[in-house]
């Protein structure tokens, strides 16, 4: 996929004061909701049967398109995990947000190099697929408004909501590292999504919060033939692929995507990283109980500090912001989208770079 690098171009000429731009050298060598109804009538889809109320879509872009892929319901361990291909159950959404049953051919058959797509990962605790859909076009509605209201490139895209099992299962402590061990077999499922993307020469951006930005740095890992928990994705390795990231308040070590880090083969398909964190977060400045790693810190606590270098050996452009101030202590995704923090402004703009740099 050609990409021309325009991200930092973009960002830096229309950053809120508060915005940094950060280029790293590095520094060192280093179930559920499960069973989704498939219901469908010979020669029509009906809706599917998620309470999605009260109503979700009064702002959405008839333009756009909106799809739901849901591993709910399907194993959630690395070690047993069916990977060639998953067993990804596949939505479609219309512009007053009702659910149709769809497959992965129809989805992979609507993929246009002439109109991009955004992968929305959520974070812990969501509970169902329909508080998933809730969640992303909440996030969806407020950068939409930054897209609509400026002059960026607006052009449709498809938004791609990813729903894994992240319901509470155990209290505390237990239950947060349970979710931990399914990130990595999030990111091996998401990383085969992605190599049919590269494929199809499918222009990609991705944003996810918290335990979601985790799964996408480890599925851009996987992808560029990185191990998870010792398990890798079978078949082609892609490296090169430039995709643009958003992560909100990733719950990542800050060195994951380091040389040597855990995620480090993840930057070789990146473009660029726009990245929101807050040293006041709480819950993230406790991140280091995970694994009882004393000096561990989450890279959506600590901010930006060593990035391994793109394929071609430069260095990962990163625009980054702490929303301490507009957060504060709260480990809560929406609000990195009020008018303080400006993540809509922020990932309208990661999209934008998306849009242009495949022109």
């Amino acid at each position: 996929m050609a990409r021309v690098g325009v991200a930092a171009a973009i960002l830096v000429g229309t950053a809120l004061p508060g915005a940094a731009e950060h280029s790293f050298v590095p520094l060192r060598p280093v179930t559920s909701d499960a069973n989704l109804p498939t219901t469908s009538t010979p020669g029509r889809s009906v809706p599917l049967d998620l309470d999605l109320s009260p109503a979700v879509t009064p702002e959405i872009d008839d333009a756009d398109r909106f799809w739901l892929i849901s591993t709910r319901g399907i194993q959630t361990s690395v070690a047993c995990a069916t990977l060639d291909p998953p067993h990804l159950r596949v939505s479609r959404l219309d512009c007053r947000g009702r659910v149709f049953p769809s497959s992965l051919d129809e989805y992979l058959s609507f993929r246009r190099v002439e109109r991009p797509t955004v992968i929305y990962v959520h974070g812990n605790r969501i509970d169902t697929s329909a508080d998933a859909i809730r969640r992303a076009l909440s996030v969806y509605r407020d950068i939409r408004c930054y897209r609509r209201c400026t002059n960026l490139p607006s052009q449709p895209i498809d938004w791609v909501i990813w729903s894994w099992p992240s319901q509470r299962e155990s209290i505390a402590l237990k239950d947060v590292r349970i979710k931990a061990a399914r990130t990595d077999t999030q990111g091996l499922y998401l990383a085969w999504l992605l190599r049919e993307h590269v494929r199809l020469n499918q222009p990609t951006a991705m944003i996810g919060y918290s335990f979601g930005g985790r799964i996408v740095t480890g599925a851009l890992h996987a992808l560029a033939g990185g191990s998870l928990r010792r398990r890798s994705l079978p078949g082609e390795v892609i490296l090169g692929a430039r995709i643009d990231v958003g992560l909100v308040a990733p719950a990542m070590e800050d060195d994951w995507l380091d040389v040597g880090g855990y995620h480090e083969l993840a930057t070789k398909n990146i473009d660029s990283i726009s990245l929101l964190y807050n040293q006041q977060d709480v819950v993230l400045k406790n991140y280091w109980r995970l694994n009882r790693i004393r000096n561990a810190d989450a890279l959506g606590y600590s901010g930006p500090s060593r990035f391994a270098p793109r394929l071609d050996g430069s260095r990962v452009t990163v625009l980054s912001r702490d929303c301490a101030a507009a957060v504060g202590r709260q480990h809560s995704e929406l609000d990195y989208y009020n008018s303080r923090c400006g993540g809509g402004m922020v990932m309208s703009h990661m999209i934008a770079s998306s849009l242009i740099d495949n022109e």
